[in-house]
């Protein structure tokens, strides 16, 4: 079998383009396909999952963490995708303690675990059935930043343009 410098080229590409939609370690499990999706009304204890979301809260109680994670979909790689949409939301359980100020609320969650079975509980006054994950694996990622973009028109840009020129003297005027 003859490799040419294009097979090369193409195989390098596909193999680096991989590594870009992979799941990070700590959320990875094989099979892929026994993962169980996010669905309101699950009913499926024991089963794995990995659910990933924005963090809405943080409960640490004296042997555990309660995080209230509001669902937002899947990148390939395990990041959430940052949406309008939600199909609801989930606590996830850790084990010990998280700090509130890491584990702050907007920032996203991605949580390999076992489901349990839903609890009840409110969010604010309305009542609301949530949806369980123990944690065996989580990865918090990095804040999101926002940037500012700001749009300059290219059909106005004129070097010699001052918008002050008239009413500027160029020299000190007389007293």
């Amino acid at each position: 079998m003859r490799f040419t410098s294009r097979t090369l080229l193409l195989g390098l590409a596909a193999w680096l383009l991989s590594a870009c939609g992979t799941v990070p370690r700590e959320l990875a499990y094989e099979p892929e396909s026994a993962l169980v999706p996010f669905a309101p009304g699950l009913s499926q204890p024991g089963a794995m999952a990995r659910w990933s979301g924005v963090i809405a809260a943080v409960h640490n109680e004296p042997a555990r963490s309660v995080i209230e994670v509001v669902v937002l979909p899947l990148k390939s790689n395990g990041v959430p995708l940052q949406t309008e949409q939600s199909p609801g939301r989930f606590l996830a359980i850790m084990p010990g303690f998280v700090d509130p100020a890491l584990y702050a609320k907007g920032r996203s969650l991605s949580v390999l675990g076992q489901v349990a079975a839903p609890v009840d509980g409110k969010i604010g006054e309305h009542p609301y059935r949530f949806a369980v994950l123990d944690s065996a694996k989580s990865k918090l990622w990095p804040p999101v930043k926002e940037v500012e973009v700001r749009y300059v028109d290219p059909f106005f840009h004129d070097p010699f343009y001052d918008p002050y020129w008239p009413r500027r003297p160029l020299l000190p005027l007389p007293r």
